[in-house]
Parts: structure tokens; C-alpha cells; sequence
């Protein structure tokens, strides 16, 4: 206890003191122990490692290894604050390629727990053992064990009470350790790890070369089958990946692993990336499943942001968004679904995988899955798509570089891309398909080759909207008509002041619109290729989405640079103007429909994510029907 003339009066810490003051930012809970215990290990050069936990890690934490040992005179200097053998100078820490390099880990844990090492070095005949209890060494002396290293934590937060109490149930510690183990084992397929909960049959991850196999002891088989392969790279970056193609999704983002130079991080910018790369594929609240793997120089990186090691900063954030944007998409664009035959898979079906994943790919694993038959509808007409399609070297699609202060949002495709994606030439095939009604006033059903066509009217018709807006926008701005009489839609002062300081943009995207005091605009005019449109709530979309774009007043110099802020506000504008599930089209408009879908690139869901077609093959029908 403090006196109370002695408060306020500045005075040094006590060692046990600012060792607890530290555990609090290093080990927040079991998981951080784990975490930093393995990482030793990892930097150890271990092979095989093994963790066991009682208690959700309370009670004991206890990691083995085979790594490089610690000498009778190394074991007492690692706990020792800021004692460590990564670091040498400032200049170091520019160039960090281990897990831990502070040296604020083992004195951290060993000041809140009872803490057991046991070492001995590879050669070495006997070890070395050191027990600290809360911060005080109890004993030190020479032990047998194996060449390695084994630390035992036993009562974490037992000294600290008021720690301790923050802990939830045994089952949720254990959650968070089995996440980060899962992720450690990501990256590291090469190691060896067992899992022992209580008295529990231990999980066990054997060491492998493919890191798919890895995947699937994660995951799951099929998540591993489902994986697209990326291997991309850039003068900033090079991008190893494996992602799900749309079709396979998830509710939240924890199927999303990422990592920057054999580190787990959990980056905000490389999770927009990825996300980004899925615009207009997936339904809204459903992500990806994901593992990324991004190298960098580590000169180009800030590992030294937390005490946890989560966070990383980049030099170039906008280039690193940028990479994995370029990754993702070219290589969803290179699959069946989007554009590209492939060599058949045991099935008879187009296989899901390629046999390299383009530029820089590498060849698949043989476990890959073949694609269901809505993964590859009308894959012939889009293999010829594929072959009218350039495709650019890495120098050359990354020699260009994006707006200078943009945020993440705004990294799109270069020009080039962009324009050459609005200008694909058109391969006919849904307009020669014979059109046999609609079901339940929402299906078109059409015959084909290889069996029933299923096509969503309102996804069609959508995403032939939109695409339809992005080419004008590109080429000389959306057409747009004048109404009989102006509408007064009341906004925001913000929305008022945002459509007033962009007058080209607005203009080129076919409205005309005029400031009608400080909450409230008049429009004369909206583009001509949206019908049935509630104007208000189309305004106030534009206004949004002009939100998120600065310099909109050039908006006419350089129209691909707000593409990503303008494509939420097309969908809208498409998604509106669409026929309705429910509409009962006649049997020419259910044709135009079909033939529309000819006239853009091919993308198999609407903007916001819902599959346009599908097909039920004849195998499908035979089976069903017990002909096979």
C-alpha cells in the first residue's frame, strides 16, 4: 500500500511489479501463454512440438519441443526482461524474421504463474531446469530430459486474483488456444504438432509438403477441395493463396486465415483485400473461406506495432490492397464459372482446378474436388471469352499504380482492365437456347445440350443492368431522360453539400440535379436505362456513395478511378430496375432476357451475389428418375 503523503510523488517500480505491469499486455489470456511458448519453439528450429492444457490453460500449460535447446548459461539470461537473441541493434528491428524478438515473454508469464523450464541444448549430455513461482526464483539445477526444451505453467494469474476472474469457462480458453494452434499450423505445415486437452485423445497434425493437406486437417476436406490455388506476384509482393470460389461461403469471417511473412496477423487491410476481391460475387453477410499467405521485404513492414505481434503496418498499403485485389480476382476470373474451360476431372465434368493458377501458379494437389455442374455452365462459350482476352504480364498490370492518398476502397483495376472487361466481345449461346416458359413467374427454363437451364429472372436482368451502367459510365457517362416535372427529394445537409461539390460525376452518371435550399435538391433528370425507380432513395444512394469519393469534380478525366465507389450505387440502380421475381413475362421478353446475358461478360451471380443459373445436367435427371 501507497501512504497517502507519498501519492503523487513519481518513484521507481519494483521489479515484480513491472514484471505483472508487462504480463498484462503480453499475456492477456491462456492463449497468449501458448502463443508465445510455441513461437520460442518455432524460433528454436523445432520439428515436432507438443502442447497440453488442463483447464482451459489455467491449471497447467505445458509445450514440448525438439529445438536447439537452451545452455546451463543461456537458461537464467531468457527470463530476464528484454534479454533476447533475435535483436542486436536498432537496425534490427527493420529487419526482424523471427516470431519474438522483444525478450518480454518468459519474464512476463513467470512473474503470474508457477513457471517450469527444462532445457538441454542438442550435443549436450544432461540439461538445466529453473522453477519460478510469481516472479521468484525457487530453484535451479542440472536435470536429465530430451534434447530440446519443455516449459510448464502451472496457476496462471494464481498471484494476480483480480486477472484470473476475467477468465471465461475452460471450454471457451481452450476455443482460443485450438484458433491460434490452428493458425500456427497453417503456416507451418512442416511442423509436427500434437494437442492434448485434459484427458482428452490428443490432436495430432503431422508434418506434410502440401500445404492443401494442412488446409483440410484445418478445415475440412471439402473446404481444401473447394480452394482456388493463387500464386501472384509484384515488385511489392508476392501473394500465396488458397481461396473458396463463391459458391462455398460462410456467415462470418472467421474462415478468413491471414498471414504477412510466416506471421499470424489480424490486418483490417489485408481482410478488405480479400473481401474486395469477392465484390459483386457474394450475397450480403456471407465471406469467403480463405488462407493468405502475403511476403514482403521485412524492411517494408512494421511487426513492432503491439505487444501481441497481431497488427502490422506496411510501407506501401495501398500497393500490398492493390496485389491481393489483382491476386484474388485474376484468378476467380480464370475458373470455369467465370470464364474458362477446363480439362475435364474424373466425372466427365470441367475439373473445378486448373493446371496452374496462371502467372506464377503452381500445379493443384490431386485431392482437388471436380466442380459440381453449376460451376461450369456454358463453360465452351466462355473459354472463347478467355482466348479473345490479352492477358498482361505481372510487369505490366502492376507498373501502374493507383490514385495517390486513395483509401482501400478506391483501389480498383487499372484502365486498361477495367475498359477491356466492359468490352468483352460477346459469344452468343444463352439467346440460342430454346426458352420453355417460366416457373412460378421468377424461373426461365430453357433446354440445352447438357440438360435443364434455370435461370433467375431478376439475377439475370440485373446483372445485364448493371453492366450495361458501368460501360456507359466508362465510355461517355449514362444517358440520361428529362421528367415532366422536377422531383423535390429532402436530404441531409452532408447528402445536399456531397451531390453540389461533384456536379461532373453526377452529371455523368445521367442525373440532373439542383441544390433546393440546405436540406433538399430538385431533380430534373435520371438515367435513361432505369424504370420503376423510387427517385428519392436513388438520390440518396448517389449521395452515399459520393461520400466515399474525393475529386469527384474530375470525374470526367478519369472515369475507372470511381468505379469501386459507384458499383454499390449501379447494383442499386439495377437491382431496381430489374423485372421481379414474380413478374409474368411474355415469351419475347423471357428471350431478350436470355439474349442480354450474351452482350456482357459472363459472371455466374448478380451484383449482390445470387447465382444467375443453374443447370440440372441429364445425368442429374437420370439418377433422379432411377434410369442409372
Amino acid at each position: 500500500m501507497v501512504n497517502s503523503e507519498d501519492k503523487g510523488r513519481i518513484r521507481l517500480l519494483s521489479d515484480a511489479l513491472v514484471d505483472q505491469i508487462a504480463a498484462g499486455e503480453v499475456v492477456e489470456r491462456p492463449a497468449s501463454v501458448v502463443k508465445e511458448l510455441v513461437e520460442n519453439a518455432l524460433d528454436a528450429d523445432a520439428h515436432q512440438i507438443r502442447i497440453e492444457v488442463r483447464d482451459g490453460g489455467s491449471a497447467l500449460i505445458a509445450v514440448t519441443d525438439d529445438g536447439a535447446g537452451m545452455s546451463r548459461v543461456e537458461l537464467p539470461m531468457a527470463l530476464q526482461r528484454h534479454a533476447t537473441s533475435k535483436l542486436s541493434s536498432a537496425a534490427d528491428l527493420m529487419q526482424i524474421g523471427s516470431f519474438g524478438f522483444r525478450g518480454e515473454a518468459l519474464p512476463a508469464i513467470a512473474s503470474v504463474s508457477r513457471f517450469r523450464i527444462l532445457s538441454r541444448p542438442r550435443g549436450a549430455d544432461v540439461g538445466y531446469e529453473i522453477v519460478v513461482e510469481g516472479g521468484e526464483l525457487k530453484s535451479e539445477r542440472e536435470a536429465g530430459g530430451p534434447e530440446g526444451t519443455r516449459i510448464e505453467v502451472a496457476d496462471l494469474f494464481g498471484s494476480v486474483p483480480a486477472r484470473r476472474k476475467f477468465l471465461k469457462r475452460p471450454g471457451t480458453e481452450w476455443g482460443h488456444i485450438a484458433d491460434w494452434m490452428s493458425r500456427l499450423a497453417l503456416v507451418r505445415p512442416d511442423i509436427h504438432i500434437e494437442m492434448q486437452r485434459d484427458d482428452r485423445r490428443a490432436t495430432v497434425w503431422p508434418a506434410c509438403d502440401d500445404p492443401r493437406d494442412r488446409i483440410a486437417m484445418i478445415l475440412s476436406d471439402d473446404d481444401a477441395a473447394a480452394l482456388i490455388d493463387i500464386d501472384y506476384e509484384t515488385p511489392d509482393a508476392r501473394v500465396r493463396a488458397f481461396v473458396s470460389t463463391p459458391e462455398r461461403t460462410r456467415p462470418n469471417g472467421n474462415g478468413l486465415y491471414l498471414f504477412v511473412n510466416g506471421r499470424p496477423v489480424r490486418d483490417r487491410l489485408l481482410r478488405h483485400a480479400l473481401i474486395e476481391a469477392y465484390r459483386d460475387l457474394l450475397p450480403r453477410g456471407r465471406f469467403p473461406v480463405g488462407v493468405l499467405f502475403l511476403d514482403v521485404p521485412p524492411e517494408t513492414v512494421d511487426v513492432n506495432v503491439h505487444p501481441a505481434k497481431w497488427e502490422v503496418r506496411f510501407v506501401t498499403p495501398q500497393a500490398i490492397h492493390r496485389a491481393i485485389r489483382h491476386a484474388v480476382r485474376d484468378a476467380m476470373a480464370s475458373r470455369s464459372w467465370l470464364g474458362g474451360m477446363q480439362a475435364p476431372g474424373p466425372t466427365g465434368l470441367p475439373s473445378a482446378f486448373p493446371t496452374s493458377s496462371g502467372p506464377g501458379g503452381t500445379a493443384p494437389s490431386d485431392r482437388a474436388a471436380t466442380a459440381t455442374t453449376d460451376d461450369w455452365i456454358f463453360a465452351q462459350r466462355d473459354s472463347r471469352v478467355r482466348e479473345a482476352r490479352p492477358q498482361p504480364s505481372f510487369g505490366q498490370e502492376h507498373a501502374e499504380s493507383g490514385p495517390v492518398g486513395a483509401s482501400p476502397v478506391d483501389f480498383d483495376r487499372t484502365e486498361a482492365a477495367a475498359a477491356e472487361r466492359a468490352s468483352l466481345p460477346p459469344v452468343p449461346s444463352f439467346g440460342a437456347l430454346t426458352v420453355l416458359g417460366q416457373l412460378r413467374a421468377s424461373y426461365l427454363l430453357a433446354e440445352t445440350e447438357d440438360g435443364l437451364m434455370v435461370i433467375d429472372q431478376h439475377a439475370a436482368h440485373e446483372r445485364i443492368l448493371y453492366e450495361g451502367l458501368r460501360k456507359s459510365w466508362l465510355e461517355a457517362g449514362v444517358a440520361r431522360q428529362g421528367l415532366l416535372a422536377p422531383l423535390t427529394v429532402e436530404l441531409a445537409p452532408t447528402a445536399v453539400a456531397a451531390l453540389a461539390e461533384a456536379p461532373k460525376l453526377v452529371e455523368r452518371l445521367g442525373f440532373e440535379v439542383d441544390a433546393f435550399g440546405d436540406d433538399a435538391v430538385l431533380v430534373r433528370a435520371i438515367p435513361a436505362e432505369i424504370s420503376g425507380q423510387d427517385v428519392g432513395e436513388l438520390i440518396t444512394e448517389l449521395a452515399s456513395a459520393l461520400d466515399e469519393v474525393e475529386g469527384g469534380a474530375e470525374a470526367d478525366e478519369n472515369a475507372v478511378r470511381w468505379l469501386p465507389s459507384l458499383d454499390r450505387l449501379f447494383a442499386t440502380m439495377a437491382c431496381h430496375s430489374a423485372r421481379r421475381f414474380g413478374d409474368r413475362l411474355p415469351i419475347e421478353e423471357q428471350q431478350a432476357i436470355l439474349s442480354g446475358l450474351d452482350t456482357i461478360p459472363w459472371a455466374p451471380t448478380c451484383p449482390h451475389g445470387r447465382p444467375v443459373a443453374i443447370l440440372v445436367s441429364h445425368e442429374d435427371l437420370e439418377l433422379r428418375f432411377r434410369r442409372r
